[in-house]
């Protein structure tokens, strides 16, 4: 049974957590009725990436501003 989308906020930064390439990364995510914000710093640009594909994966997100800095 899936999660209600009240709960996605929560949903996706669990889903980040358990990434390794976002292990320490700083992420603040913002659900704004589907659409998610990301905003904080990681590691690379496969990490900003990363954590771009794996929140578009999640039920309930309608789209994804990613502003991750890259440090």
């Amino acid at each position: 049974m899936n999660k209600p989308v009240y709960d996605l906020q929560h949903q996706v930064q669990e889903a980040l957590a358990e990434i390794n390439e976002l292990r320490g990364a700083q992420i603040d995510v913002l659900d704004t009725n589907g659409v998610i914000t990301l905003r904080g710093t990681v590691p690379s640009v496969t990490a900003r990436e990363k954590a771009e594909e794996i929140v578009r994966g999640r039920d309930g997100v309608v789209t994804v501003i990613n502003e991750l800095d890259v440090v």
